[in-house]
Order: structure tokens, then sequence, then C-alpha cells
């Protein structure tokens, strides 16, 4: 086929041809002059622009906490970076601190902070800023228990920092890594308060703005590692687990990415679809079912692991999950296998036990009221496995009534203790943030659940596992709060969350990790 430009040519030598004969004319323009003008507009080509990439990630909950809280927004953000993080075997690595040792006295431990880091606003990352962001976080009501040991912390050289403990802590890295150590600039920092004017970190992304749903992030092209790919990330909080789903069929969102962000039986529903990567996860969340443990009948340990027995673990990750979890064994999640004792199970499914202990330990027209928060169902199914108990409770002739109520409601409820047992996810690292957040007395989800659980042998293992420095030694004593939680049962887990997650087929190089944190910084759309 003959272009365009080839009769554009054969036209303007046909005009020039007829100009050249004409005789009583004005000399003409040369037309050779126009041509080529008009060729070179044809052929120049035009500069190739680009294409601004934006990610927009659909999430069951909103990643926006505000300045009151010890990090402003969540960790997945990508915003801001802590001294600390653990590796697939749990172990603390370097982040923000290259390098973690321990003085001769085992009371001190240095961090080497990484050098040329610089927060969003310009200010450097140094042992000054991070001596700040230390004491306002020791000062913080959500982060106050992990540094509760600490004596002083010191900048000993511009970029060494060292944080001198009252007595040796040998998990004291762990639990300070990822939120209880994450880092802000100072100049964001409340002059001797907890609050943050801005979430002003030293992440890959740079927080732009918030408007009801949505928080709109930008690429920080000063980042450490060197400037991510993607230009901006917008994480879209959509906490219907249908509309979710929708979402990301209709290309709304790019990805759903979080814990319990796509239910299993939302999983026939993506599958087959060309467009939609279909990915799993396991993470360090766990679905518990806990006691108020003043609160009779269930003041009854007996009573408690009775319950307990009833719960068939493997059928409910079979039935309910569709293989998405595994039935729980121990209290601690299995990607801590170090510190779980080696003996199969202790939450095995024993219908004829729990049948028994009930029976003795129940009196007449007793009634258990289980409690259901109505925003976690959306990620987790815990109203089904609520009725999945309140039918094997009525085969028993136990009487029984599920209440459901939103997040605010819930908690008011736990606070006046109305209820007997609920279900609730949680998310640990060290054994010792198990045994301290549960089991000791007065502590962190302990008095915030409302399980009001207190044991004075408890309290004196919690105490002895947290600084005793051998390792096997630590771990006896685990083993042993392991026995003791299972005797006493002011709370049993049920499954150990595997989380399934998805993207659009042109998202490229993203991974959620056990802590449920994608990394964008390697992240691109092709």
């Amino acid at each position: 086929m003959l272009s365009r430009s080839f009769f554009k040519i054969v036209f303007l030598l046909t005009v020039l041809l007829l100009l050249s004969v004409t005789v009583g004319c004005e000399p003409a323009e040369d037309p050779l002059e126009d041509l080529e003008e008009d060729l070179e507009e044809e052929t120049a080509e035009e500069p190739a622009e680009k294409t601004e990439q934006i990610l927009t990630i659909g999430v069951g909950r909103d990643f926006y906490y505000g300045s009151e809280d010890r990090t402003y927004l969540h960790g997945s953000t990508n915003v801001w970076e802590g001294l600390v993080y653990l590796d697939e075997n749990l172990e603390p690595e370097s982040w923000l601190a290259e390098d973690i040792s321990l003085s001769q006295d085992e009371k001190t431990w240095i961090f080497q902070l990484r050098e040329g880091v610089v927060f969003h606003d310009g200010a450097a990352f140094n042992a000054e800023a991070a001596k700040a962001n230390i004491i306002r976080l020791r000062k913080h009501p959500q982060t106050a228990d992990n540094y509760k040991y600490m004596e002083e912390v010191r900048a000993t050289g511009t970029h060494t920092l060292e944080i001198e403990l009252k007595k040796p802590l040998p998990a004291f890295p762990v639990l300070i890594s990822y939120f209880p150590s994450a880092m802000f600039s100072p100049e964001v920092i409340e002059t001797g308060g907890t609050e943050l004017a801005a979430p002003v970190g030293t992440g890959p992304y740079k927080f732009a703005d918030y408007s009801q749903d949505r928080i709109y992030l930008e690429a920080n092209p000063d980042y450490w590692k060197g400037e991510p790919n993607i230009d901006q990330v917008v994480f879209h909080h959509i906490p219907d687990e249908g509309t979710r789903v929708a979402a990301l069929r209709a290309g709304e969102v790019d990805a759903l990415a979080d814990v319990g962000i796509i239910l299993p039986e939302q999983v026939p529903e993506l599958e087959g679809i060309p467009e939609i990567n279909l990915l799993t996860q396991e993470v360090l969340t766990s679905i518990y079912m806990f006691f108020q443990t003043e609160n009779a009948p269930v003041d009854n340990p007996a009573v408690r692991r009775g319950i307990s027995k009833l719960l068939d673990r493997e059928e409910l990750v079979n039935s309910l999950l569709d293989g998405y979890g595994e039935p729980a064994r121990a209290v601690i999640s299995p990607l801590a296998e170090y510190w779980i004792d080696d003996q199969e199970s202790r939450y095995d499914y024993d219908p004829e036990e729990g049948s028994r202990l009930l029976d003795e330990n129940l009196e007449e027209n007793e009634k258990i009221t289980i409690l259901v928060n109505s925003s976690w169902a959306a990620r987790w199914p815990l109203s089904s496995i609520a009725q999945y108990l309140q039918t094997e409770l009525d085969k028993l002739g136990v009487e029984s009534e599920i209440k459901s109520l939103e997040m605010g409601a819930y908690n008011e409820e736990l606070g006046k203790g109305d209820f007997h047992v609920s279900f609730c996810p949680w998310t640990g690292q060290d054994p010792d943030d198990f045994f301290s957040s549960w089991l000791l007395s007065g502590s962190g989800f302990n008095q915030s659940r409302g399980v009001n659980f207190s044991s004075e042998e408890a309290d004196e293992l919690i105490q002895e596992a947290v600084q005793e420095m051998d390792r096997e030694e630590r771990r006896k004593i685990y083993f042993q709060l392991q026995d003791l939680a299972e005797e006493k049962a002011p709370l049993v887990p049920v499954y150990h969350d595997l989380t399934v997650y998805a993207t659009r087929d042109y998202v490229k190089d993203f991974q959620m990790d056990f802590n449920f944190r994608p990394d964008l910084f390697p992240a691109y759309l092709e």
C-alpha cells in the first residue's frame, strides 16, 4: 500500500512543474523547502513520555491510624522502617541497624546504624534521631512493655546507639523488631510526648494524603536502596469481603494484599481467571478461642478444656478454610518451631473427653455466651466457627447464644466482661511476646480482651524465661509454660493462618512476607 508521504511527493512535484512553465507570475517560494519541512514533520518521532505507574492495593482494614498511634500508619505501607526486622527463621536481622551486638555484661545492646539514610523531610537518620524515637516509644502505651526493662538509651557515636537494660534480656532485639522500633524524623516527634505530627519515615514511599478510605503515597527518590519503580501507591480500605474481590476482578484495584484479605470460600471465584494471580503466604497470625476466666462456668479450667475438646480443628480447616490453614497443635505459631514442645499435639479433638468434662463440671441450665467481632468475621470465618461450637454444645444439651457485634460495641462488651467465649486473630513473634501478652497477670491482651487470667506460677515462669540467656534452658521454660497454658486454658489456639492474596497479572515482583508486609521496593507494573 502506498503511503501518504508518497502521494504528497507526487502532488508537490506536479505543482512545481506547473509553476515552472507559468509565464507572467511572480517568483514562487521554493516548494522543495516546503516538501522537506512537511516530510520532517511527518517522519519525526515524538519523544516517548514515561507512563506514570500507579499501584492500588485493596486492604480489609484502615491502615491510617493517626498521630496518637505508635506508627501513624501500618508497616505494610512501606513509609517507615524499624531498627530490626526478623528473617524467615524469626531471628533478628538488620534493617536500619546494620549490626547488633551485646556487651560483656550482657545488659547493653549496641546497634550500629546504617549510614547515608535520610528521612523524607531531609533530616539525617543517625544515633540522636534513633534515641529520640526510642524515648518516645518507651513512653507510648502501645510499646511501653517492649522497653519496660530499659535503663538508658545513649548515642555513643554518630551512628552508634546503645540501649542499656536493667537485666539481661536475650530476646530484646526480637521484642523490638518491626513496629516497636519504628523510626520517624525528630522534626515530627512531639517534644516530651508520644504523638507524631506526621508519618515522616525513611521508607521507599512517602505519605502524600489520606482521604476517607484511601492512603496516597509517593515514591521516595532518595531512598537508601535507590528509587522505587512504582511512582504512586494507593491503599484502598474495602471492609466488605465481597466488594474487595469484585474490585479486583473489575480492575478497580491492582492487588488484594493483607492477612485475611481473601476468604477461602472466595478462592474458587478467582481461580482460573488468567488476569489474576492467586498467591499464598504462611503468616505469624493464629486464630484463638479465649475465655472470660472470671465468669462462671468458664471460670473453671476443666470447663474451658472441655469446650476446647469439642473443636475438630482438622475438620474446621478442611471444611471452613478449604485447607488454607494449619490445625493448631500448640499456642505458638509453627513458624517458631524451635520453641514448640515436640509432642504431636496438645489440642486434639476428643468429643468424649469434652462431654465428660462438661457433664462433670456444668450446672443445669447454665448458658454460654459466644461473642463474635463482625469486623474480624469479614476477614476470617469466625462466625462459622462460633456456629460450629454452638452446634457441638447443643449436642450435649448445653444452651448457648451467639452475639455478633461491630468493633466498637465488641470492645465495650469485652470491657464489661459480659461474655464467656470469643475468638480473635493474634500475631506474635518470640514466645515471650505470646506469654507476656496473654498469660502474665494484668498485661496486654490478657486485660484488653477481658480474659483476666491470673497465675503466680505463670508470672514466675514468664519472668524467668525472659532473662534466661541460655537458649536451651529458656526453651525448657517455654515448654513448661505450654503445659500450664494447656492445663489452665485461658485461651486455646484453633488454627494458624495461611493467607491468600492476589494481584492482577501486570503486577510483578510483588510478595508478602510472614508479617503480611508487602515489599513494595522491587515491585513494578508491566
